[in-house]
């Protein structure tokens, strides 16, 4: 007769916690440097990073876990409604409202000086290439990966989290929508034309690129006037808020890659910094909305990091690799987590009456 095969988890207690321990740290070091190499070689050939390539990328890892499927289920509806954000976005700026400028707002806070001229005046030579100038535009144009990656991490440890965190994107996107559609502004490069260098361009004509853009972006019409809030600002300080109570060590390096964007944006001309600054409002309307609404819902605490059955997920099930975890506690399988919790939920009223009883 021959033997039931094991499912991965059952042959990884079977070996020792070593060996479970050191896979996914192997499938996390594999991941990042597969992406590194995907995007580098994106943005190093012209390519503009879009978000279906994002999804594409990481459905490979998905493939190699054996959860291809439930990640198409999950990530093309985030994709169809990233899209119609966009063509949205494009419609806001055909809607005939006056354009607004901000720099007297942003003189007021900075006593009467812009931090994108001083920037510039500082640090920016239009005669060279420099350092700085490519990785801001690097910062920059990682916009639509880096929500997509985060949300991505999410769903391995946790669905439902990934879909609160999805939810509090989406619905960031269109709260900054209606403000695009009702209160257009004028960016930097855009009001001060003959002072303020347009960086980001002037950067890859120094590079020598000429950036391919796929047909399903060349048809959406770009909103020059979409700058308050700032969504670069906003979507790297979401996914921090989303990652701290989860990810400790990932949370602190999106604030600092948080911090690189908002210093690179202002610096290459496309936004002020109450741009971003008012991004961060927006990003504090979605969460409290979209946990306010689970707490009506499940009754629970409204917090970002509050797990089903009010207890704690552990994040990424030992793909970080330091995770706490009491004596005698096995590795938790990041991919069975959901199931895991609904189970130990539906035996708790069982419990409860056998301890009556």
């Amino acid at each position: 007769m021959s033997s039931p095969v094991q499912r991965p988890s059952e042959t990884n207690q079977a070996s020792g916690v070593p060996e479970v321990r050191r896979r996914p740290r192997l499938l996390l070091l594999g991941s990042l440097v597969y992406l590194g190499l995907i995007f580098g070689v994106m943005l190093w050939r012209g390519i503009e990073i879009e978000p279906q390539w994002v999804v594409l990328s990481l459905l490979v890892i998905a493939l190699a876990l054996g959860r291809g499927k439930q990640f198409l289920v999950d990530f093309l509806p985030f994709l169809v409604l990233f899209f119609a954000y966009e063509t949205m976005r494009g419609f806001a700026s055909h809607t005939g409202f006056p354009t607004h400028n901000l720099a007297p707002l942003e003189r007021a806070a900075f006593f009467g000086q812009l931090p994108t001229l001083w920037l510039q005046a500082t640090f920016y030579n239009p005669g060279r290439l420099g350092v700085l100038d490519v990785a801001a535009i690097v910062f920059y144009f990682m916009h639509f990966v880096l929500p997509v990656g985060v949300g991505f991490i999410f769903w391995l440890e946790s669905r439902e989290y990934y879909w609160r965190f999805t939810a509090a994107l989406l619905l960031l996107c269109f709260l900054a929508f209606v403000t695009y559609l009702f209160f257009p502004s004028t960016p930097p490069w855009l009001q001060f034309p003959h002072e303020v260098h347009k960086i980001s361009n002037e950067t890859v004509s120094k590079l020598g690129l000429n950036y391919f853009i796929s047909p399903i972006y060349q048809h959406f019409d770009p909103n020059q006037y979409a700058a308050f809030p700032s969504l670069h600002a906003a979507f790297p300080t979401l996914a921090a808020v989303y990652a701290w109570p989860r990810h400790r060590k990932l949370a602190v390096a999106l604030l600092v890659w948080t911090a690189c964007v908002w210093f690179s944006i202002v610096y290459l001309g496309e936004h002020y910094v109450v741009d971003a600054l008012d991004g961060v409002i927006y990003v504090a309307v979605a969460v409290f909305l979209v946990e306010r609404f689970k707490h009506l819902a499940e009754g629970r605490p409204a917090r970002p990091g509050a797990a089903s059955g009010g207890r704690r997920a552990w994040p990424l099930a030992g793909l970080q690799g330091g995770l706490r975890r009491g004596p005698g506690e096995e590795p938790d399988a990041g991919r069975h987590h959901d199931e895991v919790a609904q189970r130990d939920g539906a035996k708790e009223p069982e419990r409860e009456l056998d301890g009556r009883r």
